[in-house]
């Protein structure tokens, strides 16, 4: 499969000011690419779903609900969803499609040229990296939440309205919701409807992309067509340290402590850190890469109350 001279429409350094610190819009080559067609995005989801890599669920959903959302009825599979997805009300979402030699390349091109346009040594940073593709049907909505990952959303087919906001707002989004989130919540982030006004909105059609931000929380409603979308993304190693600091920060307000948030103190921030690293754990998914260390850390405590759990007399 060809692929375009390039991706991203942007001269070197274009995105250095704002990577990372705000969502921003930007112009790419892979608007209606053959590459992401249906019936090839169908079989994708045929050979991705024998090792779990491809999920659907209902496009009905609603912004607050978190991801506790069902799969759609009268659909079989992924590979049907897709098929059907002009009238089959379903949201199917394709992870590591880089398993596949054409979807690698691709992702392999993005990732070169994003250190171009960014002015950053990516590959040396990054810790995990993945591209998903993301096959809606009209008018599906994606629930409010927030991610690690720095994300490069690139609108293929179709178009939608994204909603970001601003991660740093902490009446957006607070510590508490961030810790939670960072110990295995993937809903701890709460729509509040008050603060829809603070969203930057971003009306994607094929051709066009945003990045968000590690931690932006966020949500989306396509329009009347079906939307196909491919996600570069990836976690760096700056915030995988954070995300240990938001982990020690929960088990300290377990202890009904106050405690520093990320950055503000870097002795804090490294006497938090320690404890919580991954010791030559080699990580074997993006899970692993940022709560491996907090289970670890955490496990004795859980079994000690598993224990005492089953030592203490049953109560009927």
């Amino acid at each position: 499969m060809t692929l375009p001279e390039r991706v991203f429409r942007a001269e070197p350094g274009a995105f250095r000011d704002r990577f990372n610190r705000a969502a921003f819009q930007f112009p790419h080559a892979l608007g209606n690419h053959p590459l992401f067609n249906l019936s090839r995005l169908a079989d994708l989801s045929k050979r991705l779903s024998r090792t779990g890599k491809a999920t659907f669920q209902t496009a009905d959903s609603k912004v607050d609900q978190g991801w506790h959302v069902p799969g759609p009825d009268r659909v079989a599979s992924a590979a049907d969803a897709i098929s059907r997805i002009r009238e089959s009300g379903s949201w199917v979402l394709l992870k590591s499609v880089q398993d596949d030699e054409d979807y690698a390349a691709l992702l392999r091109q993005c990732l070169r040229e994003l250190e171009d346009v960014t002015g950053t040594n990516l590959r040396r940073e990054i810790t995990w990296s993945d591209a998903y593709i993301f096959i809606a049907s009209p008018r599906a909505l994606t629930p409010y939440h927030i991610d690690h990952e720095s994300n490069f959303l690139l609108q293929i087919h179709g178009d939608k309205e994204l909603n970001v906001f601003d991660q740093d707002d902490r009446s957006v989004l607070s510590e508490e919701e961030i810790e939670r989130y960072y110990i295995g919540d993937l809903s701890s982030a709460r729509y509040r409807p008050e603060n829809q006004p603070k969203a930057k909105v971003f009306r994607l059609a094929a051709g066009t992309g945003v990045h968000q931000p590690p931690r932006a929380p966020h949500w989306v409603r396509n329009g009347e067509d079906y939307s196909v979308s491919l996600s570069i993304l990836f976690f760096l190693r700056a915030f995988d340290l954070q995300a240990r600091v938001y982990q020690f920060n929960h088990c300290l307000r377990k202890l009904r402590l106050s405690p520093t948030p990320p950055g503000r103190s870097a002795v804090r921030d490294a006497v938090k850190i320690l404890p919580l690293g991954n010791f030559g754990y080699t990580p074997r998914t993006k899970s692993d890469v940022i709560r491996f260390g907090y289970k670890k850390f955490t496990a004795p405590a859980v079994i000690g109350r598993r224990v005492v759990s089953r030592l203490l007399p049953k109560h009927s």
